[in-house]
């Protein structure tokens, strides 16, 4: 069996959804993002290739003059690393507009490369590829694959109201529409010790049958400590085996 195509579309999802890589906000203030450093585990359970860890990913959120920056690294191992070589990375800027993540730059790439760029023209409301295609931006709340675990810890138990938010996906050109399925209270059990989490379950809109979920914690500012990635036939998960505020 060629499981390469299988694998390698799995690391690839993994560099540009976490930032490793989920709305009234009005109360939530743009303080209550704290730059933090986490370090995920990730892994795979397949219904064709098995459990597996896939790698590491390392995600950094900084303060700026006008808002903040995240920059993401991927270290594939095993398969993974043979496949799409050991480094992808991701870098975005953001800004938080009453209670809302509001995107301004996004890019990344395989090890120094920068593979794709986007830009937000949020005046007339488009997305813009390094390659000058564009996208029109839906109504809703509109993030991207690199600044979506801080958009989803802005949340909290607010939740999204009739809207949807769309996530902008750069290597694949194509934005991703999700809505609020659950929100709920989990013990979690970390490296950090059991730790009680707000548990917010998103689906697909056009595919509800797959779903994203996010344990935030309040303790940690609601950043992620597991996030979860659900299909019919996989499962891909990044677990926080690291913190440092």
């Amino acid at each position: 069996m060629n499981t390469q195509p299988t694998l390698k579309t799995l690391c690839r999802w993994l560099a540009s959804c976490l930032a490793l890589a989920c709305l009234p906000f009005a109360g939530v203030a743009a303080e209550s993002l704290q730059p933090v450093s986490i370090e995920y585990i990730v892994s795979l359970d397949s219904d064709k290739l098995g459990k597996a860890t896939l790698g590491k990913t390392e995600t950094v959120l900084s303060k700026t003059d006008t808002g903040y920056a995240v920059a993401s690294k991927t270290k594939a191992q095993g398969l993974a690393a043979i496949i799409i070589g050991s480094n992808e990375h991701q870098a975005c800027e953001f800004t938080v507009q009453n209670g809302r993540a509001v995107s301004s730059k996004y890019s990344g790439g395989r090890t120094k490369r920068k593979d794709y760029q986007v830009d937000f023209d949020w005046q007339n409301r488009k997305i813009v590829f390094s390659n000058g295609d564009t996208l029109d931006m839906p109504n809703g709340y509109v993030v991207d694959n690199c600044d979506m675990p801080f958009a989803v810890a802005l949340i909290r138990e607010n939740g999204l109201g009739d809207e949807n938010m769309y996530v902008v996906d750069g290597r694949k050109k194509r934005i991703r529409g999700y809505k609020l399925e659950s929100s709920s209270t989990e013990n979690l059990d970390t490296v950090l010790g059991t730790i009680e989490t707000l548990k917010i379950v998103f689906s697909r809109d056009i595919k509800p049958d797959r779903t994203f979920t996010f344990w935030l914690s309040p303790e940690n500012d609601y950043v992620p400590l597991k996030m979860e990635e659900k299909r019919r036939s996989r499962t891909t998960t990044m677990t926080a085996n690291r913190i440092d505020n």
